[in-house]
C-alpha cells in the first residue's frame, strides 16, 4: 500500500545526485536557482511529504513539517509572529581539540530554488555547505552537511548534531514531547514512535546515510538539550555523554549524534541525515529503501520540479527578469503540493498551512487554466469529491482523530472562485463531461451567494473586503463585483452545456442591475473610488478589492481611470506594491470593537491584512493599469514589485514570491517578507504576464488585444485552448493585423471554438488596421470568416433572451448587418483612443446557434 501511495507523483527521470558547493548566478533562468547574500530573510522549501522553514537566513530550520501519514510538524515556537525563535535543531563544532562552538546560529548566504536550498559559509580553514533536499516518492527530507578543509594542513574535526522531535499536531497545534524511542544499529537510525492518537500514532525517524556517528544520545535530560537550540555538549571536554541505551523507552526525545574525522587538505566530512515520518509498521521498510535510493529520490524530485517549470508550459518574453520569474512561478506551482489522505494536492506553502484550502487552489488555477488544464481538472474534481449536498469545502485537514471538512457558508468567497474557475476551465478546455459533473456544485454555490444579495442589488457580507475576519454586515464592493462576474459565468456555463432555463434571463437582469447599483450606490464622487458600507455607514477605508471592477470591466473608462488614480494615491507603495487596505488602523480598540474582530487578528499596522502588501493586490493593480491602456506603467510596476529581481532589490527584499510584505516605511523591517514561496503568488504572477502580453478573457471567450506600449512586444507562450498550443504574439500597434490558427487566417481577435482543434500554433500580430475583424462579443463564437465579397460572417450561441453585443473594427463602415438573414438595426459607432471608428451591434439571442453576417 505504501509503495503505491508514494508513487502518486510520476518520476520523470533518475540520475545520480551530486551535492554542489558552487552557487548559480543570481536569477539564472537555466538553473531555477537564485543566490542571495543578504544574510536576512525567511526561506521555505519542501516536497510532497515534508517541508522546512528557516528564518533570518540561518541554515537550521525553525520548523520541519511532515505530511505523511498526517500533517504533524516539529516546531518549538510559542508565538506565531515569533516563530523564527524556534530552534529544534543544533549543530556544534570543535576543531583540533579547541573550544567548542555552535554552528549555524548566524545568517549564511544561500542558493534557493522552489524545492531545495543550499546554505554556504566559509572561514579561514574550513568551509561549510548545508543542503536540504526532498524525496519524490518517499516520506522524507535529506539534510547534507559538508565540512571541507580548505587549508594546506590537516584538522581534527568533531561535529555535533541534535534534533528535538517534539511534534505539533495538525490544526490544534498541541505539543507532544515524549515518544517511545528505539535505535537500529544496521541502519544507524533513531526511531521515535508517538503513541498519541492526535498524531495518528506517527513515527519520526532520523537515519544516517553518510558518515556514521561515533556516539549517539537519545534522552533530552541526559544531554540537557533545550528549546533554544543548545545542549550540554558545548561544555563537555570529551566524547558526548548519554550513550547509555535500553531499547524502547518513552521519554522526552532527542536524536543527538557526534561525528569525528581528521580532514587532510581538501578533504571533506559529509554528514547525510534522512529525516522522515511514517506509520510505525512500515518504518523499517521505508528506511531500508531510502538507505539505497535517497540520491535517486531527491534527483527525481529535482527533475520533476525543473521539468514542470520549463518544458510543458513555456512563457518566453525575451526579458531575462520576466522569464526567470515565470520559471520560478511554475516551480512554485510544482513544488507546493503535499500528501493528504491518499492524495497529493496543491498546498499554500512548502512548510506551513498543512491543510487543503479551496481558496488557494482556485485562485491559482485561474492562472493555470492558461497552461495546465489537467491540473485544474484534478483540482476541481478533488473539491467536488469533498463536497456535501453540493456545498463545496472551504478546508480539509487532519484534526485529533480524523480528517475534517469545513464547508463554505453562504458568504464564503470560495463560492465565487469555484464558479469562476469552472467557467475558465470550460472556456479553455471545452470539457463538457467534467463540467456537467461540476454543474450541480456550481448551481449550489450561486444559490448560496445569491442569498446575500439584498433589495438594493448589492452583495452584503460580514467581512470587510476579501478577508475572512470581522462580523459587521453591509454592502461590499468586492463581493458585489464577484457576484456580478459569477452570475455571468453561470450564464456562459449553462449556455455551453445547453442548460437553458427560465433562470438565465432573470440572472442576466440581476447582474445588470447589480452593475448599475455598484456604480450608483458604492461609487464615491469625492473619493473617486468604490467604497463599502457598514450598517448604513460608509467605511472610511480604501480596499484593494475595488480594483476588480476595472479588471472585470464593470466601470466605464473614465471611472476606471479615476479609481486607479485613487488606488495609486491611497494604496500604492512604490517600492513594494499595493497595500490591501488603508489606513492601517484595524488593530486599534475602536476598530476591533467596531468590526468585531477577535483581538488583533488583522495584524499590527502594515502587517498581514492591516496594510500589508499581498500578491493579488499587485496583480490586480497591474492588470487594471493594462486594461485602461497604461501598458508601460504596468510593465514597470510588475518588473519592480513582482519579479524575483525586483523583489530582491527592494527594501528588505529577497528572492521570493510571497504571501505578504510588511509595509511600514518608517520601520527597519520595511519590506520584510512572510511566507516567501506562496502558491498563488506564483499563479498571479503568471496570470499577470499573460494579460500584459495580449491575452484577454471575459465570461464568454478568449481573445487578444494589442499592447499599448512604446516598445514593440514579441513573445511566445503556451496556451491551453482545446489542445495545448504555442502562441506567437507580436504588437506594434492597437489593431489586429493578422490572426492565424495553424494555416487558417481568422478575421477576429476573439478565438473561435473551431480553432481549438486541428492546429498547434496561434500567431497574433497587432499593428495597422488592414481588414474588418471581430474585436469582442458576449457570446460563444464557434466559427468566423471574411470572404472575398466583403462579408464578415460568424456563428455564435448564447441563450434565449440574452442581449448579444458585438464590436467590429473596420477601415470603413458596414453597409448591412443580419442575424439569421434578418437585418439588425441601430448599429452604434464607437471611437477608439486614436479616433479609428468601431461599430457595435446588439440583438436579442434565440435558442441554438445563430449566424451573423456583416457586409462591407
Amino acid at each position: 500500500m505504501t509503495g503505491i501511495l508514494f508513487r502518486l507523483l510520476r518520476v520523470l527521470s533518475i540520475l545520480p545526485l551530486g551535492i554542489s558547493c558552487l552557487p548559480a548566478q543570481s536569477g539564472d533562468i537555466r538553473s531555477l536557482e537564485y543566490t542571495f547574500d543578504g544574510h536576512y530573510g525567511q526561506i521555505e522549501v519542501g516536497g510532497p511529504f515534508a517541508g522546512a522553514e528557516f528564518h533570518s537566513s540561518k541554515p537550521l530550520p525553525s520548523r520541519i513539517s511532515f505530511y505523511y501519514p498526517v500533517a504533524n510538524s516539529i516546531d518549538l515556537s510559542t508565538d506565531y509572529w515569533k516563530r523564527g525563535e524556534s530552534m529544534p535543531c543544533a549543530l556544534g563544532l570543535q576543531v583540533d581539540g579547541g573550544k567548542r562552538r555552535w554552528l549555524g546560529r548566524d545568517p549564511w548566504s544561500y542558493s534557493v530554488s522552489p524545492h531545495t536550498v543550499e546554505f554556504h559559509q566559509g572561514e579561514r580553514d574550513l568551509e561549510f555547505v548545508l543542503r536540504y533536499d526532498f524525496c519524490l516518492h518517499e516520506p522524507a527530507m535529506v539534510r547534507t552537511l559538508l565540512v571541507r578543509n580548505i587549508s594546506p594542513r590537516p584538522h581534527a574535526v568533531v561535529l555535533y548534531s541534535h534534533l528535538k522531535p517534539a511534534l505539533r499536531t495538525c490544526q490544534t497545534y498541541a505539543r507532544i514531547d515524549s515518544a517511545r524511542t528505539r535505535f537500529d544499529e544496521d541502519l544507524s537510525m533513531t526511531v521515535f514512535d508517538f503513541d498519541e492518537p492526535t498524531t495518528d500514532s506517527a513515527t519520526v525517524f532520523i537515519e544516517d546515510a553518510g558518515i556514521k556517528p561515533s556516539r549517539n544520545a537519545f534522552d533530552v535530560h541526559e544531554i540537557a538539550a533545550t528549546d533554544s537550540g543548545t545542549s550540554g555538549w558545548i561544555s563537555d571536554t570529551g566524547p558526548m555523554t548519554g550513550n547509555s541505551w535500553s531499547n524502547v523507552r518513552r521519554h522526552p526525545a532527542v536524536a543527538a549524534s557526534e561525528y569525528r574525522e581528521v580532514l587532510n587538505a581538501r578533504d571533506s566530512l559529509r554528514v547525510v541525515q534522512i529525516i522522515g515520518s511514517s506509520r510505525r509498521e512500515e518504518t523499517q521498510k521505508i528506511a531500508a529503501r531510502l538507505a539505497l535510493s535517497w540520491k535517486t529520490e531527491i534527483e527525481a524530485y529535482r527533475k520533476y520540479v525543473e521539468q514542470e517549470s520549463m518544458t510543458d508550459s513555456e512563457l518566453k518574453t525575451g526579458d531575462p527578469s520576466f522569464d526567470a520569474s515565470a520559471r520560478w512561478a511554475k516551480g512554485i506551482l510544482a513544488a507546493n503540493a503535499h500528501y493528504i489522505d491518499s492524495a497529493i494536492v496543491p498546498m499554500p506553502c512548502p512548510a506551513e498551512y498543512n491543510f487543503f484550502f479551496s481558496h488557494d487552489v482556485l485562485m491559482t488555477d485561474l492562472s493555470a487554466v492558461n497552461f495546465d488544464l489537467p491540473r485544474v481538472r484534478k483540482d476541481l474534481l478533488y473539491i467536488a469529491a469533498h463536497a456535501k449536498d453540493h456545498v463545496i469545502p472551504h478546508a480539509y485537514y487532519w484534526r485529533d482523530d480524523g480528517f475534517k471538512t469545513e464547508y463554505c457558508t453562504p458568504d464564503n468567497w470560495n463560492h465565487f472562485w469555484f464558479i469562476l474557475t469552472t467557467g475558465a476551465y470550460l472556456r479553455h478546455s471545452f470539457d463538457t463531461m467534467t463540467v456537467r459533473t461540476l454543474f450541480p456544485l456550481v448551481t449550489k454555490s450561486l444559490e448560496e451567494v445569491l442569498t446575500q444579495v439584498k433589495p438594493d442589488y448589492l452583495m452584503h457580507a460580514f467581512r470587510p473586503d476579501w478577508w475572512d475576519i470581522g462580523h459587521l454586515e453591509g454592502p461590499r464592493a468586492y463581493t458585489t463585483i464577484l457576484t456580478i462576474r459569477s452570475l455571468r459565468e453561470f450564464l456562459f456555463i449553462s449556455s455551453f452545456l445547453h442548460r437553458e432555463s427560465i433562470d438565465l434571463p432573470r440572472y442576466e437582469a440581476l447582474a445588470d442591475s447589480m452593475q448599475n447599483s455598484l456604480s450608483e450606490k458604492l461609487w464615491d464622487e469625492k473619493l473617486n473610488y468604490l467604497v463599502n458600507f457598514n450598517q448604513g455607514r460608509e467605511d472610511t477605508h480604501f480596499y484593494m478589492g475595488s480594483l476588480l471592477a476595472v479588471v472585470f470591466g464593470l466601470l466605464d473608462h473614465d471611472r476606471s481611470l479615476k479609481l486607479i488614480r485613487t488606488a495609486t494615491r491611497e494604496l500604492l507603495d512604490t517600492n513594494l506594491g499595493v497595500r490591501t487596505a488603508m489606513p492601517p488602523d484595524f488593530h486599534t480598540p475602536a476598530s476591533i470593537g467596531y468590526y468585531k474582530f477577535a483581538g488583533e487578528e488583522a495584524g499590527k499596522p502594515y502587517t498581514y491584512i492591516n496594510g500589508g502588501v499581498w500578491p493579488h493586490d499587485n496583480a490586480w493593480y497591474a492588470i487594471a493599469l493594462n486594461t485602461v491602456g497604461q501598458a508601460d506603467p504596468a510593465f514597470e510596476f510588475v518588473r519592480r514589485t513582482m519579479t524575483l529581481d525586483g523583489t530582491t532589490h527592494s527594501p528588505n527584499g529577497q528572492p521570493a514570491m510571497y504571501e505578504y510584505r510588511f509595509a511600514d516605511p518608517s520601520s527597519s523591517r520595511y519590506g520584510m517578507i512572510d511566507k516567501p514561496s506562496f502558491l498563488w503568488a506564483g499563479g498571479f504572477y503568471l496570470k499577470t504576464l499573460y494579460h500584459l502580453f495580449g491575452l484577454r478573457e471575459n465570461e464568454w471567450n478568449l481573445s487578444f488585444d494589442g499592447v499599448s506600449s512604446e516598445k514593440p512586444a514579441s513573445v511566445s507562450y503556451t496556451l491551453e485552448f482545446g489542445e495545448k498550443k504555442m502562441v506567437d504574439f507580436s504588437s506594434r500597434g492597437r489593431y489586429l493585423a493578422t490572426l492565424t490558427c495553424g494555416s487558417i487566417s481568422v478575421p477576429s481577435a476573439v478565438l473561435p471554438v473551431d480553432a481549438a482543434t486541428g492546429n498547434r500554433t496561434i500567431r497574433a500580430v497587432f499593428g495597422s488596421l488592414l481588414h474588418p475583424y471581430l474585436k469582442s462579443v458576449n457570446a460563444i463564437v464557434y466559427k468566423i470568416q471574411y470572404d472575398s465579397g466583403g462579408v464578415l460572417g460568424c456563428d455564435i450561441a448564447s441563450f434565449p433572451g440574452h442581449r448579444v453585443t458585438a464590436v467590429i473594427v473596420a477601415p470603413s463602415p458596414p453597409v448591412l448587418a443580419t442575424v439569421d438573414g434578418v437585418p439588425v438595426s441601430g448599429a452604434k459607432t464607437l471611437r477608439t483612443p486614436d479616433g479609428q471608428p468601431a461599430y457595435e451591434f446588439s440583438f436579442i439571442a434565440a435558442a441554438g446557434r445563430q449566424h451573423i453576417d456583416i457586409h462591407f
